[in-house]
């Protein structure tokens, strides 16, 4: 069975790949699709067959996905509209060239009611992909943590957690969890027809999560709520472009609109194991 990841040199993609891997898949049954092949040099000199596939050039998405069995399809990270061509291009694309079955990463705010920006995105590629003909899998990811992780040591230097959430919780979950309950989700047949909520086993208020950080820091951290302007204006001074800016902002109101607060045992179901806890990653990530 040729399993086809999209955005393969991606940090969720090149996980997966690694996922399927350490599952047993022989190289030569991976196919790495990506827009700049020579990213993608190491997975060849592994045995993996590495294909161009830019999703604003359609022409080069069915040479792509030929001889696919599965098609792990991540989106990019265009903006709604442009994304959701994309979206339908690709699609377009897989069943044309013979794609059996498409599993597609989604996000938990794919709902109507979401505050979220990009939900619209969401909400069209789960129907796109229900109605497209072939068979489906849909993962809903959960808030990344690793990002977190990333942020600790500017968050310990201040002695604070600034976010602009008033209640919300978050079940975060890590990427390398992500990858794994999504490399069982391409292997296993049965779960055509299936959406999966994947999320961690644990939902964190804010006070909680800067608790965790404080821990593994070995520093004071404490949670400081901020207006959404305060936010943006610590985002832009640490160079976070604009566009993206606006999309963190409309996540955190999601946050406190309970999108990403539910817990379910989807990774558990699909991996074989219990998702990380955010307590243990943050210190297996700021420890070592």
């Amino acid at each position: 069975m040729n399993i086809n990841v999209v955005g393969g040199t991606g940090q969720l993609g090149a996980r997966i790949l690694r996922a399927l891997l350490e599952r047993g898949v022989p190289p030569e049954d991976l196919i790495v699709s990506v827009r700049s092949p020579e990213k993608a040099r190491a997975f060849g000199q592994q045995g993996m067959r590495v294909r161009l596939a830019d999703y604003d050039r359609s022409e080069t998405l069915e040479a792509s996905f030929r001889e696919t069995d599965v098609l792990m399809l991540i989106p990019s990270m265009a903006a709604v509209e442009p994304r959701i061509g994309q979206h339908a291009g690709a699609l377009q694309a897989a069943a044309a060239a013979g794609v059996r079955r498409i599993v597609l990463t989604s996000f938990s705010a794919a709902r109507a009611d979401s505050r979220f920006e990009m939900a619209p995105f969401y909400l069209y590629a789960e129907s796109k992909l229900r109605l497209s003909g072939m068979e489906w899998t849909i993962l809903r990811n959960g808030m990344y943590l690793d990002p977190v992780a990333d942020w600790a040591p500017a968050l310990a230097a201040t002695g604070r957690l600034p976010y602009p959430v008033h209640h919300g919780r978050v079940a975060y979950i890590c990427r390398d969890d992500l990858a794994r309950a999504s490399a069982a989700a391409c292997l296993e047949s049965g779960h055509a027809g299936r959406l999966y909520e994947l999320t961690g086993s644990e939902s964190l208020s804010m006070p909680e999560l800067a608790s965790a950080l404080a821990d593994a820091t070995g520093r004071p951290i404490a949670f400081k709520r901020v207006s959404e302007a305060e936010f943006a204006a610590i985002c832009h001074s640490d160079g976070v472009p604009e566009p993206i800016i606006s999309i963190l902002v409309s996540m955190y109101r999601a946050v406190d609109n309970g999108e990403f607060e539910t817990v379910t045992d989807d990774v558990t179901t699909l991996a074989g194991a219990e998702p990380e806890k955010t307590a243990a990653y943050l210190r297996r990530r700021l420890r070592s």
